[in-house]
């Protein structure tokens, strides 16, 4: 292996204008240390928290900033205190904001937020999939705790804002394997069809009152509520609809205080940042690589497939100007990846 790679990423973020300048740069290649591994990057799927890395910035940073944080690859060195992983090993793993992103050669990661990549899956098909499953799986076990509510799991109702997105839709998935009711919001008709096909019976329009909808698909109220997406916009509805002593969990910060039906209602409001454990490095971080395994396996027997929907098929400037330019219309069904072949 040489000791350089190339890196895909941008030194000024220029906020005023639609999309920085990608470059390509040489880099040296990490050296893992400790519990981390290095992987050599098949794929590499996007988020909107690559747009949010890139606003927040500053202009006076004239670092390289290297982007993508959804990664599949083969592991090529671990760190002398891996216990997970040996080199060979096709693995699948969110990144953290910690660390430089995933869109080069090779990236440097901890075991603890990594898994084994489902045997069923391309690399490209793998990469769609761990950021927005891990942050499904720790709204439902550790936000909302929605296994406290009932030992019936069909007897508690889930809505999900923002169905189609990348996150609603794998959480769509993940919480009908469970079992539970879910309602799904789409406001578009090509949005309403893809939550249906992903097996979603109860859908309305985030974009209309909700009460009158889910009183048309026979619910008074809902037991627990995820907020997927447009959150400012959909919490005055959501505050109508959630049942006293409900929970609401949000992915996206709040610029407007809580309604005041919340506190009249008792409901429990949290927030969920899939990079908390590994920012903070706190106590249960193997939880991650934990829920990954979870998904590998249910993945392999069939029960989640990937949201994977634009795939492009190289990684250079060009394509990944092209993939984040779609990313910016924030009417992205399912989500996009870029193979590359180092």
């Amino acid at each position: 292996m040489t000791e350089q790679m190339n890196g895909y990423g941008f030194y000024d973020p220029q906020k005023d204008e639609d999309l920085p300048v990608f470059k390509k740069v040489s880099l040296d290649i990490p050296v893992p240390e400790k519990r981390e591994i290095l992987v050599e990057v098949k794929a590499v799927g996007l988020n909107p928290t690559d747009l949010a890395t890139r606003m927040m910035k500053k202009s006076s940073d004239d670092s390289f900033t290297i982007l993508g944080r959804d990664v599949s690859g083969t592991v090529v060195q671990v760190g002398e205190d891996v216990e997970l992983f040996k080199t060979g090993d096709d693995v699948f793993y969110p990144g953290t904001s910690k660390v430089q992103g995933a869109q080069a050669d090779y990236h440097l990661i901890d075991e603890r937020m990594v898994a084994l990549k489902p045997k069923n899956l391309t690399y490209t098909e793998a990469a769609a999939l761990p950021l927005t499953s891990l942050t499904s799986y720790e709204v439902m076990h550790d936000r909302l705790d929605l296994f406290s509510l009932s030992e019936d799991p069909s007897a508690v109702t889930l809505l999900i804002v923002g169905a189609a997105g990348g996150v609603g839709s794998v959480a769509c998935q993940i919480a009908l394997n469970y079992g539970f009711t879910v309602i799904g919001t789409a406001s578009r008709e090509e949005s309403r069809k893809y939550v249906k096909e992903l097996g979603v019976e109860h859908i309305i329009d985030h974009t209309e009152p909700f009460g009158r909808q889910l009183e048309e698909l026979g619910f008074d109220n809902v037991d627990t509520v995820f907020v997927a997406a447009k959150a400012d916009e959909n919490i005055g509805e959501i505050s109508k609809v959630i049942a006293p002593q409900g929970r609401v969990c949000s992915l996206l910060p709040l610029q407007k205080p809580l309604p005041g039906r919340f506190f009249g209602k008792s409901v429990t409001f949290s927030y969920e940042l899939m990079y908390t454990r590994s920012v903070y490095e706190t106590s249960d971080w193997i939880k991650q690589h934990e829920y990954l395994t979870e998904l590998k396996n249910q993945v392999e027997q069939g029960f989640i497939t990937s949201n994977l929907e634009t795939l492009y098929s190289e990684m250079n400037e060009d394509t990944l100007r092209k993939a984040y330019a779609q990313l910016q219309t924030e009417h992205t069904i399912g989500k996009i990846v870029l193979a590359h072949d180092s």
